[in-house]
């Protein structure tokens, strides 16, 4: 008994031992416990109050930017609404609107409501306020108050670039500030401050009320920092009301400037929180978890404690099933460890006699009706491979057996399951049964397999590029690639991995990719290179873009541009082909000029010289019709120089200041002989409001209206009318639009074949018989000549009614810039006679021509007027003429055998009695840059062929007016 009462108590002291042990362990957990709540709670309470700055930041910012740019909007917009209402020059042929665009006001004010409180326009003598009130009211009334006045402290000023219309907008902060930030939404406890003039405010009912104060050290920081422009965030005490007193609080600030207000300070936009209030939920919510978390720790104690005292009465109970029930405690807990499946036994003959009841959650069988399957009845995929390889892995005596197949439900389609086996063995290595989960894995083989169709449609869209792609790592080391044609590389890529691009690119071309390359690395935006490599087909062209794949990895697309680039080639050397074509038609057109003008000269030179001879009636009226033909020839000529002239762009504008209706009278006096043919009257009608001069461009303002009279003359019938308009609207000061028309009540021109008038060798009524003539130049050289001049030529026909043809030109009032230019002369207006010539102004004269037509006309001519003149019939030829002799006078040709006119004048102009000769060039070229290069290399004069006896006169009367002048 005594031994029995020791153990006992032996045992008794060990049980209270491990029972106190248990206490303390309890005890030490729940202060763990404790002092890790108060550590955890601390650090969500921090990170709770750091998400809650962050949140204020982005709001503020986005508040303070969104503000900012609504004022840079609104100025824009009042810019933009000022320039509107100045009329440019091409705008409208309406008179200017003393008024202004309501309905764009009304627009304006409505998409700045709340920042707009009155805006004011002055446009001349107009001067009205606008309003829009919230009821979407709008008035309109007459303004006392002066755009420049200075008493409107927040407003904006604005003036149209030519200063013709202000704008004064008076801006409302208050209510813009306070609806603008009700948009943005904090949350409870918190308010929104804006700091305006040095205060800071609490925004309330659409203004800035209730100034709110700040302790001084925080207040003192916070204008610091709004002052240089830096946002901030603090914390401090912040006093907002009588009604919430002082608060610990979290301040966030944005500082902003307004665009084009002057203000004493910045602006900014100031968000608090209550800093007590952003973790009072969390406070709340934790104590009550930290509270059940204690109660539930307590109950495990007390329940581990009677468990305690359970166990130790039952623990003699269990040792002796502890061990049988060890092994399978382990099996069971490691194939429990899988997800969603079921447990199943088999013996040493692999039939199955044992199945946990999740089964029918995972088949949909019952643990019965699963017993009685047979392997091949619930593996629908591959059942004899299941058994031929488990059968493998108990003859190698394998502790584990996996496999992977389909399995089939009681109901729906089959399912995917993974197999794990423990295969048992007993002391003699002989297989005793196994133990297997089988687990669901179906989701996870459906989302592998749309893995793979993912990689295999993205592998398709790889296939159809035809790009090569390469990936590298950020030092340029190739790591992987996608290849379409090997044919375009340098090397098989499988070669290139673990390379470095200026291994396998060398030269230029290999300096340039990794420049790209680096520049890609270090600034994260994709570069571009264009890269010239030989290959084995050849040389190839690629575009090749770097970008970044991930922080550590760079990505490559290389594409083929060989054909681009050849495509290029071909389009540079069209170009270039296009460019020859061009000087050879320039080329051609001079050559064209001077063969036809050349015998023109002679023949319409002779025919003026054969009509101041006495002749019968007869012969005059011949002679006439040659002259006619000769002259309508040259307009011909002249018609095809000038629209080439205006294809190529080199048709330039000469704006000379010119009495308009002398001109115009000139003008329409060249058609009185045709007019009296056909028994026409043509009337001038110029606007009496029209300046008595103008500056234009006087030789095309004549072509155009010749072309176009001359056009209305041609197809108006016998007895018929024709009418010239002219009239004229100001524009702005210095500026005037000039209205032109010509009406007739001719035979007109269908509807639809009004586009065709202005392209160029059309006729809209070109008659089988011949009635019609013309080359179809006229109004097309007359529309392009409207356009070159800032106009457009408008139609309006009707078929046996009559036609009209109106444009406008931009002209000039004031001709301060420019000389008045002098009447050109029709022909010897003085009282000189034409056979007196040579003895009211003898002169020595020499004539350069080679063609012989153009020689007799020159030589009669001057032999009529009374002169001898010498002979020269090519450059070198009037070089020693001058050599031998001093001539006042020289008509020199400009294309001439061995040495042409203009290096004949540079001659002369270096020699001893070349320097003061009068030197007149003859030359069948119209376009001006021959001219100009004619006079700067020293001739005095040009005179282009066909010349007219005329300017042979003037000429010689200028040579002569111009010496005497000399020896005065």
């Amino acid at each position: 008994m005594t031994r029995e009462s020791g153990h006992k108590e032996g045992k008794n002291r060990r049980e209270a031992q491990r029972f106190w042990w248990l206490i303390g362990l309890s005890i030490g957990a729940i202060l763990f416990t404790v002092t890790l709540a108060f550590l955890f709670y601390n650090a969500l309470s921090q990170n709770l109050v750091e998400n809650r700055k962050v949140f204020l930041n982005k709001q503020v910012e986005l508040a303070a930017n969104e503000a900012q740019r609504n004022f840079n909007n609104l100025y824009e917009d009042l810019i933009f609404y000022a320039n509107n209402q100045e009329r440019s020059a091409n705008d409208s042929d309406l008179p200017l609107n003393p008024n202004v665009d309501e309905a764009r006001v009304r627009r304006l004010l409505n998409n700045y409501i709340n920042l707009i409180d009155t805006l004011i326009i002055e446009k001349g003598d107009f001067r009205k306020a606008y309003r829009v009130s919230d009821a979407n009211y709008f008035s309109i009334t007459e303004s006392a108050q002066s755009i420049d006045a200075a008493s409107c402290r927040y407003c904006f000023r604005v003036k149209s670039d030519k200063g013709n219309v202000a704008l004064l907008a008076k801006l409302n902060l208050g209510m813009y500030f306070s609806r603008h930030l009700v948009n943005y939404y904090l949350g409870p406890n918190t308010t929104k401050l804006v700091y305006f003039e040095g205060s800071f405010f609490q925004l309330i009912d659409d203004s800035m009320q209730l100034p709110v104060a700040l302790e001084p050290r925080l207040r003192e920081a916070v204008e610091r920092e709004i002052r240089g422009g830096l946002r901030g965030q603090y914390e401090g005490l912040l006093e907002v009301g009588e009604a919430f007193g002082s608060q610990e609080s979290l301040l966030i600030q944005y500082p902003f400037t307004l665009f084009r207000l002057e203000l004493k300070s910045p602006i900014a936009f100031v968000f608090t929180q209550n800093k007590s209030t952003v973790v009072s939920g969390l406070f709340a919510n934790y104590f009550y978890l930290f509270l059940s978390l204690f109660a539930l720790l307590l109950f495990v104690v007390y329940f581990l404690s009677k468990y305690f005292k359970v166990t130790s009465e039952n623990n003699h109970l269990l040792e002796k099933k502890s061990r049988d029930l060890d092994q399978l405690l382990k099996q069971q807990t490691m194939l429990l460890q899988q997800s969603r499946g079921f447990i199943y036994y088999q013996n040493e003959d692999l039939n199955l006699y044992k199945v946990s009841d999740n089964v029918t959650e995972v088949l949909g069988y019952s643990a019965e009706e699963f017993l009685s399957l047979s392997v091949g009845e619930w593996m629908c995929d591959d059942s004899g491979g299941f058994s031929v390889s488990k059968k493998e892995a108990i003859e190698r005596k394998a502790d584990f057996y996996y496999y992977e197949s389909n399995s089939n439900q009681k109901q729906g389609s089959p399912i995917r399951v993974k197999i794990f086996e423990k295969l048992i063995y007993d002391e003699r290595s002989n297989f005793a049964g196994a133990v297997g989960i089988c687990t669901d894995i179906n989701d996870k083989y459906m989302a592998d397999q749309e893995l793979i169709r993912s990689e295999n449609r993205l592998r398709s869209v790889l296939n159809s590029l035809p790009d090569t792609i390469f990936i590298y790592n950020n030092k340029g080391d190739f790591l992987d690639y996608y290849v379409h044609n090997d044919e375009l590389l340098l090397q098989p890529p499988q070669k290139a991995l673990g390379k470095n691009i200026s291994e396998m690119l060398t030269g230029e071309s290999g300096e340039r990719a990794m420049r790209a390359f680096k520049r890609s690395v270090m600034t994260g935006k994709m570069q571009t290179e264009e890269l010239d490599l030989l290959l084995d087909i050849g040389r190839r062209y690629f575009e090749v873009r770097f970008f970044k794949l991930d922080d550590k990895r760079m990505i490559s697309v290389a594409r083929d541009i060989t054909g681009q680039k050849l495509w290029e080639k071909g389009l540079r050397e069209a170009k270039e082909a296009a460019e020859i074509a061009n000087r050879e038609k320039s080329n051609f057109l001079a050559n064209m000029s001077h063969e036809i003008r050349t015998p023109l000269n002679g023949l319409l030179g002779i025919t003026g010289l054969l009509s101041k001879t006495s002749l019968t009636d007869e012969q005059r009226e011949l002679l006439s019709i040659i002259g006619d033909s000769g002259e309508s020839l040259l307009h011909i000529v002249n018609d095809i120089l000038d629209y080439s002239k205006i294809e190529a762009g080199k048709m330039e504008l000469n704006p000379v200041l010119f009495k308009l209706k002398p001109e115009m009278e000139r003008i329409i006096n060249v058609f009185s002989g045709m007019a009296q043919e056909k028994s026409l009257s043509i009337r001038l009608d110029v606007d009496a409001t029209l300046p008595e001069a103008v500056v234009l461009d006087r030789e095309k303002l004549t072509q155009i209206f010749f072309n176009i009279i001359g056009n209305a003359v041609k197809y108006s019938q016998k007895n018929g009318k024709i009418a010239v308009y002219l009239k004229g609207e100001k524009l702005f000061s210095h500026n005037l639009i000039l209205h032109c028309a010509v009406e007739d009540d001719g035979v007109g021109i269908a509807r639809e074949k009004l586009p065709e008038l202005v392209k160029p060798f059309t006729q809209a009524n070109a008659a089988s018989n011949g009635e019609y003539k013309g080359t179809g130049l006229g109004l097309a050289i007359a529309n392009k000549l409207i356009e070159l001049m800032g106009g457009v030529l408008q139609i309006e026909s009707e078929l046996g009614v009559g036609s009209t043809f109106s444009f406008t030109l931009i002209s000039y009032i004031n001709g301060e810039q420019v000389e008045i230019d002098a009447e050109i002369p029709a022909g010897i207006k003085d009282t000189v006679s034409f056979e007196t010539i040579g003895e009211d102004f003898p002169l020595d004269i020499l004539i350069v021509e080679d063609n012989e037509i153009n020689l007799k006309f020159m030589g009669m001519l001057l032999s009529q007027l009374g002169y001898e003149p010498d002979i020269a019939m090519n450059g070198m030829e009037a070089i020693a003429c001058v050599e031998k002799k001093k001539y006042d006078l020289i008509f020199m040709d400009n294309q001439m055998p061995g040495m042409n006119g203009m290096d004949a004048t540079k001659a002369i102009r270096t020699m001893a009695y070349g320097k003061a000769v009068r030197i007149v060039g003859l030359s069948a070229s119209v376009f001006k840059e021959d001219v100009e290069h004619a006079l700067s290399i020293g001739m005095n004069d040009y005179l282009t062929k066909p010349v007219k006896i005329e300017q042979i006169v003037n000429t010689i009367k200028s040579c002569a007016m111009a010496a005497s002048k000399e020896v005065k």
